[in-house]
């Protein structure tokens, strides 16, 4: 993980359906039609290409000619999204992901990439929220539980992640001492063996520990 918490790359991991039905055709020039007729699998080929080689106004014409043939494609808007956060447009990336999340609510790459944008725009507390909402549609999500903890300690400073770590502690001490590696020694140290260990626990968490996390994390907004 970079030091800028960079969003989750378009090449690993990322799973795609197959070939997508052609677009509608009618009305486009030959070029279009040409674009339109494209597989999926060419599409996402050519923007793994482009991020390889940190193209991203290449990357951000691609996904903009994607969603040109064919708007109902959530990727179409997520290589957007990873282009245009990349290039400092984090309003129009939180539109691009949004737009990607309509069509795919369940996306957590987007989930976790709109929370890198809002912190990037100077938002960190939506930003909770959106790492937060990743975490609940899959709590192994390693990424996420990694962003939440350093935005966390970002939003709260020192005396709130003391606060936190109180209440936490109250609850279940055992949580309160991953809390703690995750949230306050790996945000200082960046030592990945920390955050590893935080997280194995914290993605077996059941969903009423996971609960219990959240409502101290988040219990004043």
């Amino acid at each position: 993980m970079s030091q800028r918490l960079s969003c989750l790359l378009l090449l690993p991991g990322l799973a795609f359906a197959g070939p997508a039905a052609a677009a509608q055709t009618f009305g486009l020039d030959g070029g279009q039609a040409a674009l339109a007729a494209r597989p999926q699998a060419e599409w996402v080929r050519q923007a793994q290409t482009l991020e390889k080689h940190a193209d991203w106004p290449g990357l951000l014409a691609w996904g903009q000619a994607w969603a040109q043939v064919d708007a109902g494609n959530a990727l179409a808007w997520f290589v957007q999204g990873r282009a245009l956060g990349e290039l400092g447009r984090f309003a129009e990336a939180i539109a691009a992901y949004r737009r990607n999340l309509r069509l795919d609510p369940g996306d957590v790459h987007a989930r976790n990439n709109l929370g890198n944008a809002w912190r990037d725009s100077g938002r960190p507390r939506e930003a909770m929220q959106a790492y937060r909402a990743a975490l609940e549609i899959d709590p192994g999500y390693v990424q996420a539980w990694h962003n939440l903890g350093l935005t966390f300690y970002l939003v709260k400073g020192q005396a709130g992640v003391a606060q936190a770590l109180h209440k936490l502690q109250a609850a279940d001490p055992a949580l309160a001492e991953v809390w703690r590696a995750l949230a306050v020694e790996y945000s200082v140290t960046r030592d990945a063996r920390v955050a590893h260990e935080a997280v194995r626990v914290l993605r077996g968490l059941s969903a009423a520990e996971r609960a219990r996390l959240f409502g101290i994390l988040f219990a004043d907004g």
